[in-house]
């Protein structure tokens, strides 16, 4: 009974650590119109849930000061069926503006999301390089998938012109903004 009570100690501690590694983060939902719908942070285990909210298309903006520099985080927004993630979301990022995602809320629906910490073995390749999601392929039988940034075909996704939401928020992860890219007009707004 004495090592039960022990072993259980002992994952309360593990789990408690666990958490640990995930900052505050402030949340604030928007209308697609940019009034608030929601401003909140997340939990001791990184998770944030909104009010039932109208149906609609929301932006989730994640932002934190307190996140240690040169950590990575994954943020995962839920509403109903609709998900939507971002991965190697740097400390850097959330602290300089932070990061948003869209997502679509149906009928009297939250949003509900979580920000874990990443580890180096979970964001980087055998080779050391870190890993790029490579989006399905129109007329493929493969979904998406991860791959080493110095292979071929990460090299031609981060070379593409598709700027879908994951492909911004990657180059953004990577410093890349859009007027970089060369003949893009793109207007930034402040905060999304």
């Amino acid at each position: 009974m004495k090592i039960l009570s022990m072993a259980i100690s002992l994952s309360l501690v593990a789990a408690s650590m666990a958490y640990a590694a995930v900052p505050s983060v402030k949340v604030s939902v928007a209308d697609s119109s940019g009034k608030t719908a929601f401003k909140g942070a997340t939990d001791a285990r990184g998770i944030f849930s909104s009010p039932k909210l109208q149906p609609g298309n929301y932006v989730v903006q994640f932002t934190s000061t307190s996140a240690p520099k040169g950590s990575h985080y994954t943020m995962v927004v839920v509403a109903g069926r609709k998900k939507t993630s971002a991965s190697a979301v740097t400390a850097e990022k959330l602290a300089g503006g932070g990061v948003a995602m869209k997502i679509e809320v149906k009928s009297d629906t939250n949003i509900q999301a979580q920000v874990s910490a990443e580890s180096a073995e979970t964001r980087i390749g055998k080779n050391g390089q870190l890993m790029v999601w490579i989006p399905p392929r129109a007329g493929s039988n493969f979904g998406g998938h991860w791959a080493e940034s110095d292979s071929a075909e990460a090299k031609e996704v981060m070379a593409s012109g598709s700027l879908s939401t994951r492909n911004l928020q990657d180059r953004a992860n990577q410093g890349i903004t859009p007027k970089d890219k060369g003949d893009l007009n793109t207007k930034q707004t402040s905060g999304f």
